[in-house]
């Protein structure tokens, strides 16, 4: 009990768990503790189609596109911005 809501990577560094599965950042910050990647995560954005969203749409596919945007992702730990920008659905 009292272990509820905290981050795998620290329920394995306090020996609740002998595997455990979390991000990458929390795990690098715990000594003693190794990492395997298991999957490659993304983060998408849904928007209604629609004229009232397409500028919108146009002004995130803008900034997501640009190099300084697509630069901070690329900056952090873990992150790639390859794909940042692309229509991945659309109906």
């Amino acid at each position: 009990m009292g272990n509820e809501g905290q981050p795998p990577a620290t329920l394995h560094s306090k020996g609740c768990a002998d595997v455990a599965i979390g991000v990458e950042r929390l795990a690098k910050e715990l000594p003693d503790l190794a990492f395997v990647p298991l999957q490659t995560e993304w983060l998408d954005i849904a928007v209604e189609k629609s004229r009232r969203t397409a500028p919108l749409v146009r002004e995130i596919r803008k900034i997501a596109e640009s190099e300084s945007f697509r630069g901070a992702i690329d900056a952090i730990e873990g992150c790639e911005a390859a794909n940042t920008g692309a229509i991945v659905y659309e109906s």
